[in-house]
């Protein structure tokens, strides 16, 4: 068997599936299973070799973007593999491996299972196909869409004419209309499917005229706590997009696209906005005096979220505030509370804010071993 495959599509799917995946991801090719990528494309390809030799493959082809290869890591490339064809084109590299067994592959422990005839199970946690009732979370999308067929134009062709942008999905485009004041009115697909036509139907009535940087962040984990409460049939297992069907996954797609357009927008913003400019201490002292408000309105007990410190975020910016949550608050009751303290400092303060929970330290001996 001889493998053809590019290096930029296999990274981009392992990233994929990172995120739209808890477990499995990359097993419906069972020669990447064991492969992890790293920025180093060197150690990348030592683990690529070791993931394709354990499923007895002997040789493959593999297209590299030159972009993924610096001129030092080619020449130490070809030094450590010198039995390996390789073929420069202007763009990318072509690297033929024609014999695994002539290559040094370090054998790892996983290696030493496969050779002793370990059987692999192959399974699905959480998922809808494991689910007994699975068409219930389906049938509730239709029947949403059969109470609401009468708004069925408003998803194709609106009367009012609003700020619009494309989202392209695998060749299907879909129409995200908002107001002048950056807020959500509905998402436009031009399908038959009612299945999805209902999964829309309920989504734009969820977040009709919220702000579209909301959307963006929280829009998906949100949408996931609605089905939970309006649908009788609740996932057993991990609460992903995946889980929840392909409505629901296709949303999830269509979110995480409105993420990227946002946060660009978001991201320029924050360098020019007064948040920014305001010194550390003014910072801590706004960020308290909210977070009381926020207790406050909720009735909530002063103490029930803690303000502790103020951090960078990957691009520089003072966004990331850390809090600490009493112990007499209910563990229940934590997410959603940080959630929607989260989404109050955002309006109070600042759109490009984060509100991240200190981290813990485990209190098992064992597994701090």
């Amino acid at each position: 068997m001889n493998l053809v495959f590019k290096y930029d599509e296999i990274v981009k799917k392992f990233n994929s599936d990172l995120v739209n995946k808890l477990r499995i991801h990359g097993s419906e090719e069972n020669y990447l299973n064991l492969w992890v990528p790293d920025e180093d494309f060197l150690r990348s390809f030592e683990s690529l070799i070791e993931s394709i030799k354990v499923s007895s493959v002997k040789s493959f082809t593999l297209n590299v973007k030159k972009k993924f290869i610096s001129k030092i890591t080619f020449k130490n490339f070809k030094k450590k593999y010198p039995n390996i064809s390789i073929i420069e084109e202007k763009l990318f590299f072509l690297i033929y491996v024609k014999d695994l067994n002539v290559l040094k592959v370090k054998q790892c422990i996983i290696d030493k299972v496969v050779n002793k005839g370990q059987k692999k199970i192959d399974y699905k946690y959480g998922s809808l196909e494991a689910q007994k009732n699975k068409k219930q979370i389906k049938n509730f999308f239709l029947d949403f869409f059969n109470k609401n067929s009468l708004k069925k134009q408003n998803l194709q062709t609106p009367k009012i004419k609003y700020k619009n942008f494309s989202i392209k999905l695998d060749k299907k485009i879909i129409y995200l209309d908002f107001n002048n004041k950056n807020e959500f009115i509905r998402l436009r697909f031009n399908t038959t499917n009612k299945y999805l036509l209902g999964c829309l139907f309920f989504f734009n009535k969820i977040f009709f005229k919220k702000d579209l940087v909301l959307l963006a962040q929280n829009g998906i984990s949100e949408f996931l706590m609605a089905i939970n409460q309006n649908c009788k049939n609740p996932i057993k297992g991990i609460f992903l997009p995946f889980n929840y069907g392909e409505e629901v996954f296709f949303v999830n797609l269509v979110c995480q696209e409105l993420f990227k357009k946002c946060s660009k927008l978001t991201v320029n913003h924050s360098f020019k906005n007064p948040w920014i400019k305001k010194t550390l201490k003014e910072k801590k002292k706004i960020c308290k005096a909210t977070l009381q408000k926020f207790l406050k309105i909720k009735n909530e007990n002063s103490n029930s979220i803690v303000f502790k410190d103020i951090k960078n975020d990957i691009n520089n910016l003072s966004v990331r505030i850390i809090v600490s949550t009493s112990e007499l608050l209910s563990p229940r009751k934590k997410p959603n509370l940080l959630r929607k303290f989260e989404i109050f400092i955002k309006k109070e303060i600042d759109m490009s804010l984060q509100v991240l929970h200190e981290e813990k330290k485990d209190l098992s001996k064992i597994r701090r071993l």
